[in-house]
């Protein structure tokens, strides 16, 4: 992930089998809207920004393109480098630990993506603005970026109180509270996650969240050299909307 949110070992294998859900039902819509660019059939390269579990990268290394994925937590990375096993091997996949806010992993990168809000856990604009001058360093010309983030009604209206999963698999108890006033998120997540062995092991991760004003997503991304920026529903980026700070998650669809 960011910055903001590095990630414990057991954490990420609870990622790894209960949240990769995101990514698989967003690949499908990013890969249409590249395919629809002019770049999209001669260049085959993604970068990948907070890989998670390596889910999205995965389903594009499947389809032939070569990926490189970046992310700070090493127990994250290494369920995306074992998902992705047979590509690393074949030296179409590289993963690298690092922080979404500096990095350097080379350069001409036709797409690049971020998703599951993972954005949002940076810190402020600062690092937000951060990130946008690495990703924009390694697209090459007329390159992609494509990310999601959770806008402030998100947060005003989800990020408020108490939940609890409860399984054969897992419990999962996750406290959540916005503080509107610093526009920052915090969700406390604990529990329990059953390993092979039938053990129960304990997690506990404090996971923070910016909620941006997209103005200034805007204004920083086409400060960084961006030429187009363009808000789309969370679900489709393909699907542009006038209101993006009506969404609860919105795409950022920015161009070099």
């Amino acid at each position: 992930m960011s910055d903001g949110a590095t990630y414990g070992r057991v954490f990420a294998e609870l990622y790894n089998r209960r949240w990769a859900w995101f990514s698989e039902r967003a690949a499908p819509k990013i890969e249409a809207f590249y395919d629809s660019t002019s770049l999209g059939h001669c260049n085959r390269s993604m970068l990948d920004v907070c890989c998670g579990t390596g889910q999205l990268a995965v389903y594009f290394l499947e389809r032939g393109f070569t990926v490189v994925c970046v992310d700070s937590s090493p127990f994250m990375l290494a369920h995306a480098g074992a998902n992705a096993a047979q590509w690393v091997e074949a030296g179409t996949a590289r993963f690298v630990q690092a922080d979404a806010a500096d990095f350097d992993v080379g350069r001409g990168f036709g797409l690049a993506v971020s998703t599951y809000d993972a954005l949002n856990h940076l810190s402020g604009m600062d690092a937000l603005a951060a990130c946008f001058g690495c990703v924009h360093a390694a697209l090459a010309d007329d390159g992609w970026f494509l990310f999601d983030l959770n806008t402030e009604l998100a947060f005003r209206t989800r990020w408020n109180g108490i939940s609890v999963q409860d399984d054969e698999e897992a419990m999962i108890v996750s406290r959540s509270v916005y503080d509107a006033a610093s526009r920052r998120a915090f969700t406390k997540l604990s529990g329990f996650l059953r390993s092979p062995d039938g053990r129960y092991d304990r997690f506990e991760e404090l996971v923070p969240e910016t909620a941006f004003d997209l103005k200034q997503v805007e204004h920083a991304l086409r400060a960084t050299g961006f030429a187009s920026v363009a808000f789309a529903d969370g679900a489709d980026p393909q699907a542009l909307t006038e209101e993006p700070e009506a969404k609860t998650r919105v795409f950022v669809v920015a161009g070099k």
